[in-house]
């Protein structure tokens, strides 16, 4: 499957981490010719009680979103200005911040999401359900986090880390894609434990043959090793890696990688974009009937 960046999504509520994803979003829409949807969201908050669901502080809620209707038109505006080659629309949601992304995902055809992440300062954040976090497992397509601190936005070094058999061919379509729009390098990395370097190191040469087919450079190195996050991270460190590409797992998964510390290790020990991919065409469906914001629910009295 020919993996293209067609379409970019990127979150804002305004902060300068958001700003900051919002600035390697560009340079990789330019690069890749993309569209590019800025979109911020606004939760509401209810009560409810005998009578019904209300909406806590109307008020206050119709003064949020005429202020984020002036805030986005005024990003719109001097975007246009400054990247004229590009197409750029924002759009304002008032729901679940997941719900909001995925519909946009899908009302669109999104090939990624990009947000911006508080990097190690805030990790307690990830584990206990941050935006990140959130965004991570419940969009549905592939999901790019850009550290805070990150300011390279071209990826001249490609670092592919291959330690699960799952979707390798479209991992090495992306990383392809990647690194010919940026004129950059990819390093295969081959992870494996000691009992499935059989089966990894075979796929892991067939990986090798694919991108000597494809004319791409590439540098390729192979561990046997019980700590996979450690290694990727000390490999991003010693090649001076400018992104990681990560393949996906579904969101039980994930926890256990939490558990282990493995997304802990990685996160920890880079600072740089990860890149985590997702296939689009088994994107979740939508739930409409979850109600936006937080529903705080009143005991009945007697």
């Amino acid at each position: 499957m020919k993996q293209s960046i067609s379409t970019i999504l990127v979150t804002t509520n305004f902060s300068e981490k958001s700003e900051n994803a919002m600035r390697l979003a560009l340079q990789m829409a330019c690069r890749h010719h993309s569209r590019v949807i800025i979109l911020h969201n606004i939760n509401n908050f209810f009560v409810t009680d005998r009578t019904g669901r209300q909406v806590l502080g109307s008020d206050t809620v119709a003064e949020n979103v005429s202020n984020a209707e002036t805030a986005l038109g005024e990003i719109e505006i001097f975007l246009k200005k400054q990247f004229p080659q590009l197409i750029i629309q924002t759009v304002l949601k008032n729901d679940s911040l997941i719900q909001a992304v995925n519909e946009t995902v899908s009302n669109e055809d999104v090939d990624l999401m990009v947000c911006g992440t508080s990097g190690t300062q805030n990790f307690s954040q990830v584990i206990l359900g941050s935006e990140s976090y959130e965004l991570l497992t419940g969009t549905n397509c592939s999901v790019l986090l850009v550290p805070e601190q990150c300011r390279k936005y071209t990826f001249d070094n490609i670092l592919v880390p291959i330690r699960v058999l799952q979707n390798l061919l479209d991992k090495v379509d992306l990383s392809v894609a990647i690194a010919r729009k940026n004129r950059g390098i990819i390093n295969l990395l081959g992870l494996s434990s000691q009992e499935d370097v059989e089966d990894l190191s075979a796929l892991f040469e067939q990986l090798r043959k694919s991108l000597d087919y494809k004319s791409q450079d590439y540098q390729a190195s192979f561990y046997i090793t019980k700590d996979k996050a450690g290694k990727i991270a000390a490999c991003s460190k010693d090649e001076r890696a400018d992104i990681i590409i990560l393949n996906y797992q579904d969101e039980q998964s994930w926890k256990s990688f939490f558990m282990e510390n493995f997304f802990k290790k990685v996160i920890n020990g880079t600072n740089i974009p990860l890149l985590f991919l997702k296939n689009k065409y088994l994107r979740k469906k939508l739930n409409p009937s979850l109600p936006s914001g937080i529903d705080i629910t009143l005991p009945h009295p007697g």
